[in-house]
């Protein structure tokens, strides 16, 4: 039986700290006098970071949030956990990221890993007992995984708010899909100018500019050449918490209506708690020209229901569908999902 992306990558996390007991200690033996050290190190690294990516990208007009994601694979490139050159690329040459920076706060913990093979960070949880800190992991394992699961299956892929997300020229260059990514001008610009500066081929990958909260998206998407007639994959990673319920729901009114039978959006959406616990960071958020839509789901009681009772709504169904935390005391706080129409 062949193992999915998630498991094997589970399973190489497992082995990997299961290293001979002497090397783990030999490492926390150097770890911890080390980060000891580093302590006004990290303070002084912390001011690139938060400056680049705070006030560099409100300077740009760029996204702030989208740094997140390219800063949480980022360190799955560097600690083993997924293989992702273009990001790595990238990450060197954005104006409003700090690779250096992120270097400088990890490297005691990098040593530990290269000493012992013991990873405190980033971590990928076991199914159903993640936490708020795994997030971009899990996440981002997740969507992998249903993205490969239906690559066979589709003739075209759009991201819908690409960001600084990298799969069109990793995980998908090799396929036969046409690629499209949708995102708003100032970031999409960026990305390209800084994919070009790194030398990250980015030839098959078709841009249009787009902003979902205005109804005309789907026109620039058309207009670059998408052709609805065709089975298309279509990911929303890390979007619907910034829009409104209505702002989402025209959006996938509007798929389904522009896309062939046999199409999937794969999503994720958010709890109401977890949406509440963000508060703090939606304050910052606004401080940088960003700020959360409010959509949510109320996964308190029955998370399932909750998930079934929106899609259907939509008049679509769901497929495979991962609850983040359900297995937790905390209950679920997210899913990533397969919308299928």
């Amino acid at each position: 039986m062949n193992l999915s992306e998630r498991q094997k990558r589970l399973r190489m996390q497992a082995n990997t700290n299961k290293k001979a007991p002497i090397m783990y200690l030999l490492g926390l033996l150097i770890y911890i006098p080390l980060q000891i050290v580093f302590i006004p190190i990290a303070l002084v690294a912390m001011i690139p970071v938060v400056y680049k990516q705070a006030g560099v990208s409100l300077k740009l007009g760029t996204s702030s949030s989208a740094v997140e994601v390219l800063q949480g694979r980022l360190h799955m490139h560097w600690f083993g956990l997924r293989d992702d050159p273009p990001t790595h690329e990238l990450s060197k040459v954005l104006p409003n990221f700090s690779a250096l920076g992120h270097w400088t706060l990890l490297l005691p913990l990098y040593i530990l890993y290269k000493i012992s093979g013991k990873i405190f960070y980033p971590v990928i949880a076991p199914e159903g007992e993640e936490e708020a800190l795994n997030l971009v992991p899990n996440r981002t394992i997740y969507f992998d995984e249903l993205i490969n699961n239906r690559i066979d299956q589709a003739e075209q892929f759009v991201v819908l708010g690409a960001g600084f997300d990298t799969r069109c020229y990793g995980l998908l260059k090799a396929t036969n899909l046409k690629l499209f990514e949708l995102d708003q001008s100032a970031t999409q610009q960026l990305k390209i100018q800084q994919l070009n500066n790194a030398q990250v081929d980015c030839s098959s990958v078709t841009f249009a500019e787009a902003d979902f909260t205005k109804n005309d998206w789907f026109q620039r998407l058309e207009e670059a050449g998408y052709d609805p007639s065709k089975k298309t994959i279509f990911l929303w990673e890390g979007v619907t918490l910034y829009l409104s319920e209505a702002e989402v729901r025209n959006t996938l009114k509007t798929v389904k209506a522009n896309s062939a039978a046999g199409s999937v959006v794969i999503a994720d959406l958010y709890g109401f708690d977890f949406l509440k616990s963000l508060k703090k960071t939606a304050k910052l958020l606004e401080a940088v020209g960003e700020s959360f839509g409010g959509f949510g789901l109320d996964f308190s009681a029955n998370h399932e229901n909750a998930l079934s009772k929106f899609v259907e709504s939509e008049n679509a169904t769901s497929g495979k569908t991962y609850f983040m935390g359900h297995k937790t005391k905390k209950g679920t706080w997210m899913v990533v999902t397969e919308i299928l129409f």
